[in-house]
């Protein structure tokens, strides 16, 4: 085994061949279902018509075929440039550079109203084609429903800030938005939800003029349920119906999902013959199609980005894309070109690494739940929320496994964040369980009037026969108390655990924890429970 976890090491530094700095951040968010200002919506979704998304798609279609790095896709850069910076937005070229290329990508600004939110909502096309196609539906129609929305909205306000982005280099391996993710994910933006709008131009067939398809992996679930539940309360605007679909990799939401984001690729239902061809001309385009799909995208828009956010979980570690050895963040993988591989920001354990959440909510947060694709491995109630990633359950730990995160409130609210792993090591825990929760404690939690001459119990043990546990006392007059000693080895089967203390003040108020170990490393830690002397 040891030789194979060798080989399969050297095969991955192979591999390897580029180097980053650090990222900070990167979030994930369950959303519910819609809310808004409905007037404003309507209003909204009515100025939506043809001439006004015409516009803007025949001013795209004026430069022709738009191969990145060409002539002509650089000049249809400084149109949506333009375009953007006269509706009063925000506006800034965002320069890149892969595997020979080199572009820009558009990002158009919407600053979101609510101070206390730092939540982005991204709408997407790209604005690149093959070289031998004008590019009118893939991705000309993207575009221009895009840049019509963002001057409708320019005149509106909501909650959340909303980035409008035109992303080249889509044909050639979405490099563009590749790079924007990497970015991102490395300044710490806080991305909820990518709605990627690529081709909305086209239906011939009576069912295909009344659906607009949502591809999308698990984890953006979410975006799409609650896309659903706007087409239903607008349906009569726009006469479209949401469908879903597998995920498809190959288009610029991916970029976003492999950093750790939600996206989704809204797409038109009908299969278009035409793609990449010379024949992805603007007569192929069904307008009645383009602005019924314009309108929904509007209201949905609209609707996602004045959504209060109850919670987020926010994997803060390990890093996407990184390669980890024995706890420690060495290397930036470099798989940015291997987007249908399924590699690209998958990050690279050898022996284990710390998992750790924060958590952007108002409501109190009651517990955290760490799993191993979808076996429970860990509950945290007490921040920092975190855990050493170890496979318990797993026969061999070498392969290819998610790291799921769920979030709860008091309240029984819910978020939720993943990241891909590729695990090699092998399981640090012959047992099936961790030591039970400290729980039961005396003094009870809140307690008054205690003796000075009190003693600390709770209620501990581990569900493996034969295995030992360690308990961590922590205790002090600090709402976060101090470490101050390690006691044990308790059997797994001794629950009652007591803790003699000298003796203590009068009228004071004492803060106390306990953290339960195993002899495997497995922990469980409890709540911190607070008496008062009398």
């Amino acid at each position: 085994m040891k030789k194979k976890i060798i080989c399969l090491f050297f095969i991955i530094i192979f591999l390897i061949s580029n180097f980053f700095i650090i990222p900070l951040i990167n979030a994930n968010t369950q959303t519910n279902s819609s809310f808004s200002n409905e007037n404003n919506i309507i209003e909204m979704i009515n100025q939506v018509n043809k001439s006004i998304i015409f516009k803007y798609h025949d001013g795209l279609m004026a430069f022709g075929a738009r191969y990145t790095g060409s002539e002509n896709c650089t000049l249809a850069a400084e149109y949506i440039y333009n375009c953007f910076e006269n509706l009063g937005l925000n506006v800034t070229y965002h320069d890149w550079k892969l595997s020979g290329y080199k572009s820009s990508n558009i990002i158009a600004t919407l600053p979101g109203k609510d101070p206390d939110s730092n939540a982005i909502f991204i709408i997407s096309a790209h604005y690149d084609c093959s070289e031998s196609s004008m590019g009118a539906n893939d991705d000309g129609s993207g575009v221009a429903g895009m840049l019509a929305i963002a001057e409708i909205m320019s005149n509106y306000s909501f909650n959340h800030t909303i980035k409008f982005i035109a992303f080249s280099g889509e044909e050639i391996g979405t490099y563009g938005s590749l790079t924007y993710a990497r970015d991102a994910y490395k300044k710490g933006d806080n991305i909820v939800a990518v709605i990627n709008v690529d081709m909305i131009g086209y239906a011939v067939t009576l069912e295909g003029g009344k659906l607009i398809s949502f591809m999308h992996p698990e984890r953006s679930t979410w975006i799409f349920d609650f896309a659903e539940t706007v087409s239903n309360d607008y349906y009569d605007f726009f006469k479209l119906l949401v469908e879903s679909k597998p995920n498809h990799r190959g288009a610029d939401h991916q970029a976003f999902v492999d950093y750790g984001y939600d996206g989704v690729w809204v797409v038109h239902h009908d299969i278009y013959p035409w793609c990449n061809t010379p024949l992805d001309t603007p007569d192929r385009l069904n307008w009645s199609y383009q602005v019924n799909a314009t309108k929904f995208l509007i209201a949905l828009m609209g609707e996602i980005s004045n959504k209060p956010i109850d919670v987020q979980a926010v994997i803060t570690a390990p890093y996407e894309g990184y390669l980890y050895i024995l706890g420690f963040p060495l290397i930036s993988l470099n798989f940015l070109k291997n987007g249908f591989s399924g590699v690209r920001g998958i990050t690279i354990i050898f022996g284990n690494a710390m998992a750790k959440v924060d958590i952007i909510s108002n409501e109190e947060i009651d517990h955290v739940i760490f799993c191993l694709d979808n076996d429970f491995l860990f509950w945290d109630s007490d921040p920092p929320y975190e855990w050493k990633i170890i496979g318990w359950f797993i026969t061999t730990a070498i392969g290819r496994h998610i790291l799921r995160v769920f979030v709860y409130t008091n309240s029984g609210k819910m978020g939720y964040d993943e990241m891909d792993l590729f695990m090699l090591t092998k399981p640090q825990y012959k047992g099936k369980w961790p030591p039970s929760q400290p729980c039961n404690p005396y003094p009870e939690d809140g307690a008054m009037n205690v003796s000075v001459e009190t003693n600390l119990s709770w209620d501990g043990g581990d569900y493996d026969p034969g295995d030992f546990v360690y308990y961590d006392v922590y205790f002090g007059t600090s709402s976060v108390p101090p470490f101050k000693e390690k006691i044990g080895p308790f059997r797994w089967d001794q629950v009652d655990i007591v803790y003699e203390l000298p003796d203590l003040i009068s009228n004071t108020k004492y803060y106390w924890k306990i953290v339960a170990t195993d002899v495997q490393g497995a922990s469980s830690k409890g709540e911190i429970w607070v008496f008062t002397t009398k």
